[in-house]
């Protein structure tokens, strides 16, 4: 099974091109602070419009085990960028069941 998979500094480049132009879902530096993640699953994502360009609002889990997950808007050739790696079918259990938060706008 594939997944899209960040390392934690691809993850906060990202998280600063997102809040650097502007886009609506980013992530507070709280929600980065503790120790980081050797990998940050994307478990959900969908295309939109966002000034008359395509983005992609992903949902990161954040941390695996407790289910914490984010949503993080990026450009189209950002999310293009971003490896998908094989993973164990447990491994991918583990980040899908992880969800979503509540949509944001």
């Amino acid at each position: 099974m594939k997944i899209r998979v960040l390392d934690c500094t691809t993850l906060n480049t990202l998280n600063n091109s997102s809040i650097r132009v502007g886009r609506s879902q980013n992530l507070r530096p709280d929600r980065l602070a503790g120790k980081p993640q050797d990998r940050y699953w994307i478990n959900h994502c969908e295309t939109r419009e966002w000034n008359g360009e395509q983005e992609v609002r992903m949902c990161v889990v954040l941390r695996r085990y407790t289910g914490q997950t984010a949503w993080l808007d990026v450009s189209f050739d950002e999310f293009a960028a971003i490896p998908e790696i094989d993973v164990s079918e447990d491994e991918w259990e583990v980040a899908m069941c992880a969800g979503t938060p509540p949509h944001a706008p």
